[in-house]
């Protein structure tokens, strides 16, 4: 075989190193015939297409993704400033700072497009891994139905329709899994880094992957050297430019939003607990069922011990999480996506084994395969059937998602007219300083030209220009002026906008900071910390 070759050898005869793969592996149980994965490329080719078909519903970033935009602009003109935002995260960034050259309006979209992209890819990646752990026929009635959980799955639609990554996340780990499984260990080492670059917890899994191939893998030690000074330079380099502290996504994190479990009394505990609640009874007890019959199969005749491996991967990435949450980060539910889609595919697993014992008591009752095959199709078909009202339920979810997306994407394109209305970014500008809810920083920042930074939450020191809004459709306005002198200057449907002009400015009905009337009230300019007063309080 190749891979028993010298190196030389396979130089001489012009094959890449790259080329030599360990044999595939087999999951499934004995008779069972394991054909693989298959190809890859039409399943990405059709990701990116559905994912961009999608675009013709509203569409809009929201609060990270706007962050990682704003960045790649702003690394394209060489300006790169990080503070005020998220945590910075180096994957999605590769993505934008090449986006960015297609304007200020394309670049979040086409950023979103990849976003949902991926959280097909992860559907898609569920499916495929739950069919190949259990096989044959009952391998595609429990991959359909682990692709299910997982796009049923608590904002699982909601976070990647918006441009969150975690979906994506869960696509490359279940894809890297995959190709482990197929042999191809320098696939799943180049997925892992993928994912080691959209989230920090994926770096202890990495690293024992990596001491695994760095002993039973020699020819892939160089790469996985280079991979080890990489990703904490992707991490850290980018943070050190923007904000002179290489460890400040780490900070910021660790300033949890109100309402996180890290302000819980035990934080690790409530993390598990939530992410107990939100996984529906059926996924929970057919992931059990899942579990269990490996670990049956395993102990007999030490097989299915794949199926064993993504269940304690996704314990051990809820534990972590949860440790870290011990630790004063903030442990949203969203973080725990790798645990999600590894119940999901277990749930799938759990299926598969009830319809295999079915078709097995259907065969011997009739005597029958074909007959059998059908019994256990209809069997699952009448379950699918009798958990109707959980799966209305989850489709009033998607109701309510496709509101909210709406909306969300009105405030975008609400917030361009409004800008519009008020004379523009540069006379906005020219008022001062500039005021926001703590969530649409970052959407201001990027329509205005600035950086995140320059967008304070939720207080504001006249003068200024201050951008007021509903969070949720019927939310309050975020912001509610505390200092008389700011004055309402453009009201339209989502937006509010009030200024205080600085004093002894020049300003025109086209030229300086907008103001409600010729003698509206001015402040004079000074530094953003002139004073700590707070001009704007919290809606109550």
């Amino acid at each position: 075989m190749a891979g028993a070759r010298p190196l030389a050898v396979l130089l001489r005869r012009g094959e890449r190193p790259e080329s030599r793969r360990a044999e595939p592996t087999s999951v499934q149980d004995a008779g069972v015939v394991d054909r693989g994965s298959g190809p890859m490329w039409p399943l990405l080719v059709g990701c990116l297409a559905l994912a961009a078909l999608t675009l013709i519903l509203p569409s809009t970033p929201t609060y990270d993704p706007w962050a990682w935009i704003l960045w790649g602009r702003e690394i394209g003109h060489l300006d790169l400033l990080t503070d005020g935002g998220p945590s910075w995260k180096p994957l999605p960034v590769l993505f934008t700072v090449p986006f960015s050259i297609f304007g200020d309006h394309a670049a979040p979209l086409l950023w979103v497009w990849i976003a949902r992209a991926g959280g097909l890819l992860a559907v898609a990646m569920a499916f495929r891994v739950a069919r190949r752990l259990v096989g044959g026929a009952a391998g595609l009635v429990g991959g359909l139905f682990g692709a299910l959980f997982l796009l049923s799955s608590f904002r699982f639609v909601r976070d990647g329709a918006l441009g969150n990554s975690e979906a994506m996340l869960a696509g490359l780990v279940l894809w890297g899994y995959e190709r482990h499984l197929d042999g191809r260990r320098d696939h799943a080492l180049y997925l892992g880094v993928a994912a080691a670059l959209l989230r920090p917890e994926v770096w202890p899994f990495l690293g024992i992957y990596g001491i695994w191939l760095f002993l039973h893998e020699p020819e892939l030690r160089p790469r996985l050297l280079g991979f080890g000074v990489l990703v904490p330079a992707l991490w850290g380099g980018p943070e050190l430019w923007g904000s002179g502290d290489a460890l400040r996504a780490s900070s910021r994190a660790n300033t949890p939003n109100p309402g996180s479990p890290a302000f819980a009394e035990h934080p690790g505990w409530e993390v598990i607990s939530r992410f107990i609640r939100v996984t529906i009874p059926a996924l929970q007890a057919t992931a059990l069922v899942g579990t269990l019959c490996a670990a049956y199969a395993w102990m007999r005749t030490r097989r299915q011990s794949h199926v064993l491996v993504v269940g304690l991967a996704g314990l051990a990435w809820l534990l972590l999480v949860a440790g870290m949450t011990e630790g004063g980060y903030a442990g949203n539910q969203r973080y725990l996506i790798v645990s999600t889609a590894c119940v999901c595919v277990l749930g799938g697993v759990g299926v598969g084994r009830i319809f295999q014992g079915l078709q097995g008591l259907a065969a011997r009752l009739t005597q029958d395969r074909r007959v059998a095959l059908g019994i256990a199709f209809g069997v699952v078909a009448l379950a699918a059937v009798a958990a109707a009202p959980v799966w209305e339920k989850r489709v009033d979810n998607v109701r309510v998602t496709v509101d909210l997306l709406r909306y969300e994407a009105d405030l975008w394109s609400g917030l361009r007219d409004a800008i519009d209305e008020a004379g523009g970014a540069d006379r906005l500008k020219a008022c001062g300083h500039l005021y926001s809810g703590p969530f649409q920083t970052q959407m201001v920042a990027y329509e205005l030209g600035v950086h995140g930074r320059d967008i304070s939450p939720l207080r504001s020191t006249p003068p200024g220009a201050a951008f007021r809004t509903r969070t949720i459709p019927k939310g309050p306005l975020v912001i509610r002026p505390r200092d008389p002198r700011y004055r309402e200057v453009v009201a339209t449907e989502h937006w509010r906008i009030a200024t205080v002009p600085p004093a002894g400015k020049p300003r025109s009905a086209v030229s300086g900071c907008p103001a409600s009337s010729p003698g509206a009230p001015e402040a004079p300019l000074t530094s953003r910390n002139g004073h700590r007063d707070s001009a704007f309080r919290p809606a109550d």
